[in-house]
């Protein structure tokens, strides 16, 4: 009866172990690196256009995006809120959108009221009296299509050079946490596929034995067999001869 190798398991395991971790590992670093890129793209992009072409809420696509600072549109919108924009040809009554406020130098964003040829009046929910001045297309960024709750404090955050380090910090931390353990899984499988492979060869050789033994068996049988029907012969024509000799005398 052959017999099987309980440790070959255990042993298959850590090697997929190892390629799950490895996997694994591979991701969340792709992750990290993608969101320390996408931050950096971010914040030199919005640095050149607000300083360089004087546009605070730049566009790709059509769509921009902002932290909100005040409460003016609670409960729909609070402070710390980031607000996901997008620029359409026209606005109806209803719509949250984003604009500059020139006399006040800032992005305001304010429901719309009331819709004229010269522009759009509009008012925070928050706010008791509607805005005392009609905003131009021209100054509308976009329309509001997505609230992130409490996100634009960790964005404010992320854009600072503090927030940048943490990022970068992350993005090093994981890095080094998949290399180590992955040095740790090939230290801990390389013992484990050593012993397996001594009890393979262990257990092939004394299964080798009873095989061995029953081939010599048999070899040793057939010996016996061939010399005794060459002998059957040979005693024949002794018998032969004895008989031959008695009719002689």
């Amino acid at each position: 009866m052959k017999k099987t190798d309980p440790s070959a398991g255990s042993a298959a395991e850590a090697p997929r172990a190892g390629r799950a971790w490895r996997a694994a590992g591979r991701v969340l670093r792709v992750l990290a690196i993608a969101l320390v890129a996408v931050l950096l793209a971010y914040n030199v992009y919005t640095l050149v256009a607000r300083y360089a072409f004087g546009v605070g809420i730049p566009t790709v696509f059509g769509y921009g995006c902002a932290a909100v600072e005040t409460g003016s549109m609670e409960p729909e919108i609070s402070a710390g809120d980031f607000i996901v924009v997008h620029a359409e040809d026209e606005y109806a009554v209803g719509d949250v959108i984003t604009f500059y406020d020139s006399a006040r130098g800032q992005y305001v964003t304010h429901r719309v009221i009331l819709v004229s040829e010269s522009g759009y009046t509009t008012k925070g929910d928050a706010n008791n009296a509607q805005d005392n001045f009609t905003v131009p297309p021209s100054a509308v960024v976009g329309r509001v299509v997505a609230v992130l709750r409490g996100f634009g404090r960790v964005i404010g955050f992320l854009q600072t050079p503090v927030g940048l380090l943490s990022i970068v910090a992350f993005a090093a931390a994981v890095w080094g946490l998949f290399a180590l353990g992955s040095y740790l899984l090939r230290r801990r499988a390389a013992p484990e596929q050593t012993a397996a492979e001594n009890t393979s060869e262990q257990i092939a050789a004394e299964n080798a034995v009873p095989e061995q033994t029953a081939a010599e068996n048999a070899a040793e049988n057939a010996a016996e067999q061939a010399a005794a029907e060459n002998a059957a012969p040979q005693n024949e024509t002794e018998r032969n001869t004895l008989r031959g000799g008695r009719a002689g005398d």
